[in-house]
């Protein structure tokens, strides 16, 4: 099977991955566009976690190629939206964390033409795999995000004879599979891949409920980096990051879109007559106009602030400022920042969407609430800042699991399924 033949223009010098003589060496090629870049370092860091991890362990050496949308650098207008302008900019070829890693481009229509997005990017990576396996073989293609990332993995993996391993993230399986015409492709790439992991135990029954069998599909959640999240002086990070330290401080963590249901969770707010309570909310995105209008219009200028992103490795101190983590999403797979506030020793409020459910296992770490008004979630938010909370028990159980142990439970799983040897 051949996807493209047709050319694809020069490409970069490949570094040489020897084969060493160990029997369980593995040369592994992650295979997402959901990576980190110099213009969005905070972009879907617990893909490139994972994948550190992984390349840690003796006898694995791991290489990632991150697709990119093609967009001319030349047009640089203002009337572009600022997401195609960051994609221009994305260098093609880059070192992240030890890391190298290769964007090659690939047609994308925005809003049209879904269907043929796996091919497109199959299409715009095809040269650049086949020159990389040729170079140093290419024992397992780790895609993430079921489509159009897994269902391209597996183009590419049938056209090189390379097996296939997806990771469903979230939206791909909650969204996407219910699309009359992504539903059979995300089916075709499930079946067709070697390994399937789920990062909840809600994403595997959406597989399942797909037709796919349960027992090929590993639930492995995410992990944490021990390093960077753990529990600091309150007073001290509120000093740092200027808050009041007299205040009841509730943080979130999310892009500013529709789905992280910030929207909502302003709203609880504006019902809560609670002494010095302020709402912080660390992310950017799209929503921002319309959130600042609808902050400005319930007259919640001094309780809700929007202070931007900041670099993932800041969060730890808004995690140990605050009083609670609240997270009002719409839907989630396994999110990070979750357990991050946990590691931090903060307790999470959350409603009960997606694989949330899985990452408070006890009342004493946090709460998951089904959200039925406003109102009700008002309610839950303040008796969750009225309850006592042991901040050493959350953080103790917030930090039972590390990226290390994610990537140890990812070789037992490929050695279990025959892709790697024993």
């Amino acid at each position: 099977m051949v996807i493209s033949q047709r050319p694809r223009g020069s490409l970069p010098s490949l570094p040489s991955f020897p084969s060493p003589p160990e029997s369980n060496f593995m040369n592994i090629l992650v295979f997402t566009s959901l990576w980190p870049n110099r213009e969005e370092p905070n972009f879907c860091v617990f893909v490139k976690h994972r994948a550190l991890a992984l390349s840690r362990i003796d006898g694995i050496n791991l290489r990632v190629v991150a697709p990119v949308p093609y967009f001319p650098k030349q047009i640089n207008s203002r009337v572009i939206p600022s997401g195609w302008r960051i994609k221009a900019r994305i260098p093609e070829r880059e070192m992240i964390d030890g890391l190298e890693v290769f964007r090659p481009r690939y047609l994308l229509t925005p809003k049209v033409g879904m269907s043929l997005y796996a091919g497109w990017m199959a299409s715009g990576a095809e040269s650049l795999l086949r020159k990389m396996h040729a170079q140093s073989p290419i024992d397992l293609i780790d895609a993430h995000y079921a489509y159009p990332d897994g269902y391209a993995a597996v183009l590419l993996g049938q056209a090189l004879k390379i097996p296939v391993s997806i990771t469903t993230r979230g939206t791909d399986i909650i969204h996407f599979s219910k699309m009359p015409l992504i539903r059979p492709m995300i089916r075709r790439a499930l079946s067709r891949a070697s390994g399937l992991i789920a990062v909840s135990s809600n994403l595997k029954k959406g597989m399942v409920a797909l037709g796919i069998e349960a027992e090929k599909i590993a639930v492995i959640r995410n992990g944490i980096d021990h390093r960077i999240f753990f529990p600091c002086d309150r007073a001290e990070m509120r000093r740092k990051l200027g808050l009041d330290p007299q205040s009841k401080i509730i943080v979130t963590v999310g892009g500013l879109v529709p789905r992280k249901g910030i929207g909502r969770l302003i709203d609880a707010i504006a019902l809560l007559n609670y002494d010095h309570l302020k709402l912080y909310v660390i992310g950017e995105g799209p929503e921002r106009a319309r959130l600042e209008s609808k902050i400005a219009r319930l007259n919640l200028s001094d309780r809700v602030f929007l202070p931007g992103s900041c670099l993932h490795p800041s969060l730890v101190e808004w995690y140990s400022a605050a009083d609670l983590y609240c997270m009002a999403s719409y839907d989630e797979g396994c999110p990070n920042a979750v357990l991050e506030a946990i590691a931090c020793g903060t307790p999470v409020l959350a409603i009960d969407a997606g694989g949330i459910a899985d990452l408070i296992e006890k009342q004493s770490y946090g709460r998951v609430v089904s959200f039925t008004s406003v109102a009700d979630f008002a309610a839950e938010i303040r008796s969750a800042l009225d309850s006592t909370w042991d901040n050493r028990e959350i953080a103790a159980y917030g930090r039972q699991r590390s990226w290390a142990d994610v990537a140890e439970d990812l070789i037992k799983y490929y050695r279990q399924r025959g892709i790697m040897k024993q």
